[in-house]
This record gives C-alpha cells, structure tokens and sequence, in this order.
C-alpha cells in the first residue's frame, strides 16, 4: 500500500467520494433525541477492495448542536480485535473509549473513530481463535454491565532497566496498523466532511498493537494531530523526529508489571525526544497495573481532560481550489478527467471530480480547464549557494538560484555539498522566511582532504548526524579503508550516503556498502572500460544486476557530463537563453572551461564514445528496471537551477526512457526516496501540496514542462505571471550587474 501524509480540515460540507455513511438499525430512532448514537460507516478498504465497515460514536447532544464543532478522537485497537469489518467489527468494544462512551455510557464529549484492522496472517493466535461473541459487552436498555476485573498478575514490581540499544529492533510490529494507513486517513476525512468536527481537536490514542500503530501514525503525520496518547505500546527512536519537530503533545501509558510488552523498551524513544527538545511529553508507570493498564487509563477522567486541553494553533484557513483541471496522479500511468484539486496549508485535502466536490466559500480558484496538475519536480543532486557572499558574485545570487528552481517547476532539491549555515537556509524556506523548494541537504565533502583515518571518519558521520544533515556527500580521493569506515558508521547512525564513488573503491565496492544512489553513473565507466571502447549488453550487464539486487538508485546528470566529457558543442552550450539569468564570473568560468577543458573526468578525443556509452548503461539500467532519479547538477556547467531539466529530459528520452517514467524519476521515486522526511511526489490526499499547472499532458509532450502555466510550492501559488516577473527581475539585474 502507498503511504500518504495527510491533514484533514473541516472546509465545508464535501460530498462523500469513497465512504458512504449507513446508520445502525439500533440508532436510527436516536438521530430525532439527545442521546448518543453509534453509526456504522461502509468503506472499501485500499488493502484488499474489500467491502467493510467502522465505527463513528456521536455524543449525546451532537444533533441538537448543529453549530457545535466536536472533537475528534482516533482509537487504534489492540491484536485480539482484528476482524472482517463486519460482523466482527463489533469486538473493538471489548476495550478503549468506545467501550467506556458506549457501553458504559459515559458522557464523553467527542466523536470517536474506531476502525478494525484485518486479520492478515493473525488469526491463528490463540487469544483470537479461541474468542468468542459472547466476548463482546453489550450495551444494555437500563444501566451497565459490570466492569471487568483487571488482569491478575504475580509479577514483582522491579525497577525499570532502560534498553541502550535500540538499533537492531525493528521499529513497527508485523502486520501492523501501518498496512491500514490509507484507509484510517480516508476514514478521518470523511468524518471531517460530513460531521461537525473541530480541526483543531483531532486526538489519537491506542491500545498494544494500536498502542504501536498511534507512533506510528503520529511520526507519518505529525502536524494531524493535536495530542497523542500511546497506552502499553513504546515507540521506537527511529519514529521520533517527525514528532519532536512538530512538538505533538504526547502522554505515554506503561504497565510496571506488563507480561506482554517490555517496559524497559519504553525509555530510549522518550529520550529521543527529550534530545530532540521535545519537552511536552508526559509519562506515566502505572507500577501495579498489568497489560490491560488501558482499562485504568480509560475508565478515568484525566486522559480525557488532558485531551481536550490541547489544541492545534489555528492554522491558515486560506482554501486554493484547481478547478477542472486534469490530473496525473503519478500513482499509476493514468490522467483522472474534470477534477478538483483542494489544498489548504501545505497540503492536499481533497482530490475528486469536479461534479462531485463542492469549492469552499471563499476558496481562491485556479482555472485548471483544458490543463493538466501534476506534482513538482525534483533536482536529485542539486547546489544551493550557502548563506554566505562569494567573491565577486551578486548579494542577491542565493535568492535567485531558489527563484530559478522554482521556475522550473522544480520544488524539492537534494542539496550536494553543504556548506555553513546552509541548515539554517534550510530552516528558512520551511518557515516561511525565504521562497524556494524544499531542501534535504548533505552535509560538507567527505574526500582525501576531509577525511584522515578510519576513526576520524566515523567521528565525522557521527557530526553530520548531530548537526541535521540529511545525507553525507562522498567526493573522489577515498581510500578503500576509509570507504567501509564512512559506510559502516553511517549504516550504525542511520544517514544515507551518495554521491561519487572513488578510484580506489570501486564501482562494485561502492555498491555492495550501501552507497544510496550512484550520481553521474560515477564508477561504471572506469569498471567497463568505457571511455574508450564501444559498450555491449554483456559487458554490462553483471554491475546492473549488482545494482538491481542491491536497489542503489542512479542520479545520471548526462547533460552536464556530456560538456565535462568534452562531448558538447561549445557554440551550442553558449547560445542557451537561460544563461541570462547567471551572474557574468559564472558564465566565465564555464566558457574557461570549454574553451580549455581538463580535469579526471575529461575523455578528450574519446569523448563522443564515452558519452555514447553512457547512454547506452543508461538505457540498459532502465530496461533492468533500476531506480532512475532526475538530476541535472546545476548550477554547473551550462546548468541553470530548475531551467536544467530542459537539457536533462532529452537526454533521458534519447536513452528510451518513457515519458512516463521520466516523469515517476523526479515526482513519485524522489517522494519514496524521501518517504521518511516527508510525503510528497502524488497528487493525492495528504501529499505536501508541490504542484505544477502545465498546458499540455506530459505523457504526451514533456516539453511542456518547460513552460508552466504555474507552480505550487508547499501550498504558495506562483502563477505564469508572478513568474515571468521575477524571472525579468533577474535577467534585469544581471544586464546592470555587467554594465557596471
């Protein structure tokens, strides 16, 4: 199942696309009273298409408030509740919020939300396949049924001795609420439609299993939630960044004397994020309490109070609604006819046909008709200038090197070569202080110079790691001892590494130890002996099935090594009306280049063979289904941010690349590479809401990407307009810059 990053808002009332609201027999003559109801909602789940059902509580008094927005409350079951949805659905009221606020009748003032995760390859257990219906309380005409009694235990109450070492546990249990990911967020957005639901109060909390899955959940979709509350289920350190940096309140239930689930595993993910400045965590032992600690927990008071004192900041309410447009999910090679896009804040809330989704009052509409939306592309190896001021280059240089990716439909980039301060430019543009695309950045060089001992390597990595950085780049001059240093302290602080692949490793080598993508298919040629012989399908076919088998993505940037090669029309290279937007001493130094060219990788005389052999590894790469990412390098050599791609798609396209999958290179495949930051590269519900408008379908002609009709970056709209503007802007400044 593909995973989504959603934020669900209450808009307006939106028309029901995928879950159909049905009323239980038994509720049905409450809906004219004051008294709460249980609702049974059909969906078809995303897992399997099969027909089932969840539970929606509506307190009492929810029909005679119709002004009322409610708080909503999210309850992710335990193991032994797994079911069909149906009839077994009923057994998700042995435990949690919905037993206490329907069988205990209990006047608990939220709308709660209690899906049922499929069985899978659970129903085997004994606690399941010995359970029984009569298992199930029944909420009774007069009073309650008795509580029951909470889990003996003999175990000795014993101080907690907290795990170390939480790097080979696995983060998520099997078969766990992950795999019902989509289905529970496409659940929420249609209690959100079509209920009176307040956005700012959407709660999540869960038991064990679900103790788990609401981590889980809470890491994927930090900025959903408005307080978490795990009960006997720790989360794994792994899971807590997303959190941390959202500063989702959380309060955390153990059990002291727990048979089931180890306290002890606990602590390393609360500490976690008190490293991370997570400060609004509470924890709570309950020493004499058994597995079943949820039924204390519950059947209190204070869990809830604190609930409903927490509450999200207002976010902007500001709806931009693409109207008839054309959409290319990128899911699948398919174009969805007449839709409606909704984005509110940085993401995307509702994607349907135009018929069937209402535009919110006061929404700003985007004419989509007789264009297409697809997601923003991405720049796999990009350079992003630091925030600092370069010899000779304009103070405004930084400003338009983001302004360029962006108007070239580029919206997220994988920064190459670090540089100081540059986390701090990342921290800028994510808040708001600065336009440009989303940037996940490495870290500076790790090469013969940076680099002096296989200790010192690793003390680097474990830098890198504590500054932020999301990567280490690797440059040539590495030893091979160096290598397997920086790769294995890297595989032990869990950062990716990329990037060249030096003379003494090997491509081979490089492959095996987990280098994450291969940038400028560095490393083949010189295993191939490609520089100077024509390449076959044998010849290369033994590294591609390496990289195949070990799944390490390729970044190819052919354009700008044809002209590194040597392989480039210089007079070609100089007549590229993009270069107006460069600063003159950048412009010289590449004419320098080409008119002197030089260095390791310059192939001279062989250069048109060389080139012709990468597009030929490429080629082969492709139709062995290796994993291809857009890249272009810039700003390089005749590279200009974002304006690059219209030298790099040809490229890929020359090398049998379809239309389709050159597109999945820069959107869906940068969206997975990256699934662990973020969830973007779909045109989906709960996608960050990157977007670019085009006037043509790109399946057809890529070329039109060249020209957008306007782009979307993290919810801001720049149209064809705003983006000329700026574009002049910057073409004037150099003509005045070189005038002086």
């Amino acid at each position: 199942m593909k995973k989504q990053f959603g934020i669900f808002v209450s808009l307006v009332v939106l028309t029901v696309l995928l879950l159909a609201a049905c009323v239980s027999s038994d509720s049905t003559s409450a809906q004219a009273t004051t008294a709460a109801q249980l609702l049974r909602l059909d969906y078809q789940s995303s897992i399997d298409s099969t027909k089932r059902q969840y539970f929606v509580y509506l307190p009492a008094g929810y029909q005679q408030n119709s002004d009322k927005k409610w708080p909503v409350m999210l309850f992710l079951h335990g193991n032994g509740e797994r079911g069909n949805g149906l009839d077994e659905l009923d057994y998700t009221l042995v435990h949690g919020p919905l037993y206490e606020a329907w069988v205990q009748k209990r006047d608990l003032p939220f709308i709660i939300v209690v899906p049922q995760l499929q069985m899978f390859a659970m129903g085997k257990l004994p606690y399941i396949a010995n359970r029984s219906a009569a298992d199930i309380p029944k909420r009774l005409t007069d009073g309650v049924p008795p509580r029951p009694d909470m889990f003996p235990s003999t175990r000795p109450i014993a101080p907690a001795e907290p795990v170390s070492d939480m790097s080979t546990v696995p983060p998520l249990l099997p078969d766990g609420w992950e795999r019902a990911e989509q289905d529970v967020l496409a659940m929420l957005q249609n209690v959100q439609a079509n209920y009176n639901t307040d956005a700012s109060r959407l709660y999540l909390t869960g038991i064990s299993y679900g103790g788990f899955g609401s981590w889980f959940m809470a890491s994927k979709h930090p900025q959903l939630f408005a307080a978490v509350a795990p009960v006997v289920g720790w989360g794994h350190p792994d899971l807590m960044a997303p959190i941390a940096k959202a500063k989702t309140p959380l309060w955390v239930f153990a059990a002291g004397r727990d048979s089931a689930i180890n306290k002890n595993y606990f602590y390393p993910g609360i500490e976690t994020l008190r490293q991370l400045g997570h400060s609004n965590v509470r924890f709570s032992m309950l020493e004499q309490a058994e597995h079943d600690a949820w039924r204390q927990v519950y059947a209190g008071e204070d869990l809830y109070s604190w609930l409903l004192a927490q509450q999200k900041q207002s976010a902007d309410s500001a709806v931009t609604v693409f109207d008839q447009v054309h959409v290319l999910p990128m899911d699948s090679d398919q174009v969805l006819r007449n839709q409606r896009v909704l984005v509110q804040g940085d993401r995307i809330v509702a994607v349907a046909p135009a018929a069937e989704l209402a535009i919110p009052q006061g929404a700003t509409v985007i004419d989509g008709a007789g264009r297409y939306l697809m997601p923003g592309l991405a720049e796999m190896h990009g350079h992003v200038p630091p925030l600092a001021d370069f010899s000779g280059i304009p103070a405004r240089y930084l400003d338009d090197v983001l302004t360029l990716y962006l108007a070239g439909g580029v919206t997220t980039v994988r920064g190459m070569l670090g540089h100081d301060k540059q986390l701090l430019l990342k921290d800028d543009i994510a808040s708001g202080k600065r336009l440009g695309p989303t940037l996940y950045l490495a870290g500076p060089s790790f090469n013969q110079h940076t680099v002096t001992s296989p200790e010192q390597a690793r003390e680097r990595v474990r830098q890198h790691k504590q500054q932020g950085w999301d990567l280490l780049k690797i440059h040539p001059g590495l030893s091979l001892e160096h290598y397997q240093a920086i790769a294995d302290e890297a595989k032990q602080q869990g950062i990716d590494f990329a990037g060249h692949v030096p003379e003494d490793v090997g491509i081979e080598q490089a492959i095996l130890l987990g280098s994450r993508t291969i940038d400028h298919l560095d490393g083949y040629m010189a295993a191939l002996g490609g520089f100077d012989k024509e390449l076959t399908a044998a010849d290369m076919a033994p590294l591609i099935a390496l990289t195949k088998t070990n799944n390490v993505a390729v970044v190819p940037t052919q354009a700008l090594w044809q002209t590194i090669i040597g392989a480039s029309d210089p007079a070609q290279l100089q007549n590229y009306d993009e270069l107006k937007y460069m600063p003159a001493r950048v412009i010289s130094g590449w004419q320098r280049y080409v008119q002197q060219p030089g260095g390791a990788y310059y192939s001279g005389d062989t250069a048109a063979l060389h080139a012709q052999n990468r597009q030929r590894l490429l080629r082969a790469l492709n139709d062995a289904d290796v994993t291809i990412l857009m890249g272009t390098d810039a700003p390089q050599l005749y590279s200009v941010p974002g304006l690059s791609l219209r030298r790099e798609i040809p490229q890929m396209a020359a090398a049998g690349i379809s239309n389709y999958d050159i597109l999945r290179s820069g959107t869906v495949l940068v969206g997975e590479y990256f699934a662990d930051k973020d969830r973007f590269g779909q045109v989906k519900t709960g996608q960050r809401a990157d977007l670019l408008l085009v006037d043509g379908n790109p399946l057809d002609d890529l070329s039109v990407l060249y020209q957008p009709a306007g782009v979307m970056v993290r919810g801001q709209w720049l149209s064809r307009a705003e983006l000329d503007s700026k574009l002049a802007d910057i073409a004037a400044a150099r003509l005045t810059e070189n005038q002086q």
